[in-house]
């Protein structure tokens, strides 16, 4: 039931009464309370009704934002899901050391500068870019 509802069920009650708002000063005041009450249910009613609006619009620009994403980000989407986050990704490499025989994860950095620290026996030895097949392995 909402508040204008039961005003009108009130206002029936004060009716159902017949008190003489001539006379009776308190049936003058429940008379001018009701109107007040009525008003105030009225004005919640509307707002009631522009907030539904509201939500209705909000929905169709929620919906609209959402289609707006996805067609301006879909790439972007697509490229995350493949592992490529838009930014410069460093690639890294397993290799054994050649003393010790722990793999080691060297990056772009160490193949450029074409020697290798290996952090477990504390040996040094060069990068070899040469097929393995051929047997020309550098130390």
């Amino acid at each position: 039931m909402t508040i204008s509802e039961k005003v009108a069920y009130i206002q029936g009650l004060f009716d159902g009464l017949k008190l003489d708002t001539e006379k009776s000063g308190e049936a003058r005041i429940l008379s001018e309370v009701l109107d007040v009450l009525r008003e105030v249910g009225q004005q919640l009613d509307g707002m009631d009704a522009a907030m539904d609006q509201f939500d209705q619009e909000l929905d169709i620009l929620e919906d609209t934002v959402s289609e707006l994403e996805e067609a301006v980000f879909e790439d972007e989407e697509e490229d995350r899901e493949d592992g490529f986050d838009g930014e410069d990704e460093e690639d890294f490499f397993e290799i054994p050391c050649p003393t010790c025989g722990e793999d080691l994860v060297v990056d772009d950095e160490a193949l450029a500068a074409g020697v290798v620290d290996c952090p477990v026996c504390g040996g040094k030895f060069a990068l070899s870019f040469e097929d393995e097949d051929d047997g020309s392995e550098e130390d």
